[in-house]
C-alpha cells in the first residue's frame, strides 16, 4: 500500500512538472494577439504595457458576428459575449495593459440579448494585471464588463473602469426590472457565476447605473481585498433639473414616500450606481443556487448598498465578511435570508442606515459604526427582521456624539430598501441583540419576546 501511495503520488508531481513544462510562453503587443490566444489552453501570455482599443480588434465581420447563434433553450438572457476567453489553463500577466472600450460601439453590435463584454467561461485561468476603460458617450448597453464564467479562475489586480448607463444620474428612483418608468439600460463591472473563483485587490469605478461585484449561482467564491465605488446625487438637487428624464415624467418615482405620493422626494442622497457588492440566491451557467461566498477586506464607496448580500440555503456554509467597510452607502449593509456571519465591519451612517437585516434565520452579525451623522434624511440606525439572529452593535473609533436614530426590531426594511417609503412592522423572533451604541432600542408589536430595553412605537412612518 505505501509503494502505491509513494507511485501515484510520484506520478501526480511528474504529470504536474509535464503540464507545466508544456505550457507555451508567448509575448504579445496586440488585441489580435490576445483573443487569438485567448481561446487556446495552456499558455502563458505576457502582453507588452500599453492601451490597446477595441475599436482596433473589432471589424465589421466581427461586429456582425455579436449576438447570432444564441441558446434560449436553458436561458431566457442567454450570455451574449462581445470577447470571449474561452481557454483553459492559462496565464495572462498584463500589468500595465489598458483595454479601451469606446461606448459608440454599443451603437453598432447586436444587443438583442444581455451582453456580457469580457466573458471568461474557462477554466483554471490565472488574469493578472488588467485594466479595463470605457470612453465615449454616457449611453445605454443593458450588460457587465467582465463574467467569469467558467470553474476556478482567478483574478487579481483587475481594475475595470465602468460607464454607459441610460438613464443615469438618478439611482433606482427611475425604476429597474420589469417596474420602470423609463427605458433601462444598466451597465455592470464583475459578474461571478462560475464555481470556486478567486478574486484579490480587484476594482471596479463605477460611473454607470449597474452593480459593481455580483455574484449568481457561484459556489465558494473568495473575493478579497476589493474596492467598489460610484458616486451619489442629493434628490433635492435632482428635482432642480430643467430637462431630462425625470423632469420629463414630472419627477414621479417607482416608490412611494412617507406621504403616499410616487415622486422623487427631497431631503435623501442617493447612489448613481448599485451595490458595491451583491449576491444574489441563483444563476449562473447552471442556474443553481448561490452557495458560500467569503468577503475579506473589501470596501465599498458611495455604493446603493455597500453590500447586499443573499444568505446561502440552510445545509450551506454560511457567508462571511470580515473587515468589510462601507461609507457612504444608501444603506451600509443589507443582508437577507440569513445564513450570514459578519466580523469587524463597519459602515458609516452619514447618506443611509447601518444595516437592514431581513427574514431568513440564524445570522450572525457583528457590525461597528463610523463617522458621525449626516446632512441629509436618515431614519434609522438599524432594522431587524427573521428568527434566531445574533445581531451586535458597537461604535467604532468614536469621532464624536451620534444622532439618537432608533434600531428597529420587528420591522422590515422599506419597500426595496428606499429611505423615503415607510418602515413597516415585521415578524422578529428570538433575537439576540447587544446595543453597544446610543440609539435607543424601537420595538414593534411583532417582536417576540420584546427586546427588554425596547420602547414602544407604534407610528411606523415618523
Amino acid at each position: 500500500m505505501k509503494l502505491a501511495k509513494i507511485f501515484l503520488s510520484t506520478a501526480l508531481s511528474a504529470f504536474i512538472v509535464s503540464s507545466l513544462a508544456q505550457a507555451a510562453s508567448h509575448s504579445i503587443s496586440s488585441m489580435e494577439e490576445l483573443m487569438e490566444l485567448a481561446v487556446q489552453d495552456g499558455n502563458e501570455i505576457t502582453m507588452d504595457p500599453g492601451t490597446y482599443k477595441v475599436s482596433d480588434y473589432m471589424t465589421p465581420d466581427r461586429i456582425a458576428a455579436v449576438g447570432k447563434n444564441l441558446d434560449y433553450s436553458f436561458d431566457k438572457r442567454p450570455p451574449n459575449p462581445v470577447l470571449t476567453f474561452s481557454g483553459s489553463d492559462n496565464t495572462y500577466h498584463l500589468d500595465g495593459v489598458t483595454i479601451e472600450i469606446d461606448t459608440g460601439i454599443f451603437n453598432e453590435i447586436s444587443l438583442i440579448a444581455y451582453h456580457r463584454f469580457f466573458f471568461l467561461n474557462g477554466h483554471r485561468n490565472k488574469i493578472n494585471g488588467l485594466t479595463i476603460r470605457y470612453n465615449g458617450p454616457q449611453q445605454g448597453c443593458n450588460g457587465t464588463a467582465l463574467t467569469v464564467w467558467g470553474d476556478h479562475n482567478t483574478l487579481e489586480d483587475v481594475s475595470l473602469f465602468v460607464h454607459g448607463s441610460q438613464p443615469y444620474g438618478y439611482g433606482d428612483l427611475l425604476g429597474k426590472g420589469h417596474s420602470r418608468i423609463t427605458r433601462l439600460e444598466k451597465h455592470s463591472g464583475l459578474m461571478v457565476g462560475g464555481d470556486h473563483t478567486t478574486l484579490r485587490r480587484c476594482r471596479v469605478i463605477s460611473r454607470a447605473f449597474g452593480h459593481c461585484f455580483y455574484v449568481q449561482g457561484a459556489h465558494n467564491t473568495l473575493i478579497e481585498d476589493c474596492y467598489a465605488e460610484g458616486i451619489n446625487r442629493s434628490t433635492s438637487d435632482m428635482l432642480r433639473d430643467t430637462e431630462g428624464p425625470a423632469a420629463e415624467v414630472d419627477f414621479k418615482s417607482v416608490y412611494e414616500n412617507r406621504a403616499g405620493q410616487f415622486k422623487i422626494t427631497s431631503g435623501y442622497r442617493k447612489s448613481l450606481t448599485e451595490d458595491g457588492f451583491r449576491t444574489y440566491g441563483s444563476g449562473g451557467p447552471r442556474k443553481q443556487q448561490t452557495g458560500k461566498t467569503t468577503l475579506i477586506n473589501c470596501t465599498a464607496i458611495n455604493t446603493r448598498a455597500g453590500f447586499e448580500i443573499i444568505g446561502p440555503e440552510d445545509g450551506v456554509e454560511k457567508t462571511t465578511l470580515t473587515n468589510c467597510t462601507s461609507l457612504g452607502a444608501e444603506r451600509a449593509f443589507l443582508l437577507i435570508n440569513g445564513n450570514i456571519v459578519t466580523r469587524k465591519c463597519r459602515g458609516d451612517i452619514k447618506h443611509g442606515p447601518l444595516l437592514y437585516l431581513w427574514r431568513g434565520h440564524n445570522a450572525d452579525v457583528e457590525l461597528e459604526v463610523a463617522g458621525q451623522g449626516s446632512d441629509y434624511t436618515v431614519h434609522v440606525l438599524a432594522t431587524i427582521s427573521g428568527e434566531n439572529h445574533r445581531v451586535k452593535l458597537t461604535r467604532w473609533e468614536p469621532e464624536g456624539p451620534l444622532p439618537e436614530l432608533p434600531i428597529m426590531l420587528g420591522y422590515g426594511m422599506p419597500a426595496h430598501a428606499e429611505m423615503s417609503s415607510p418602515i413597516l412592522p415585521e415578524e422578529a423572533k428570538n433575537i439576540s441583540l447587544i446595543n453597544e451604541t446610543p440609539s435607543p432600542i424601537v420595538s414593534s408589536n411583532l417582536a417576540q419576546p420584546a427586546h427588554p430595553d425596547s420602547v414602544d412605537f407604534s407610528d411606523p412612518v415618523k
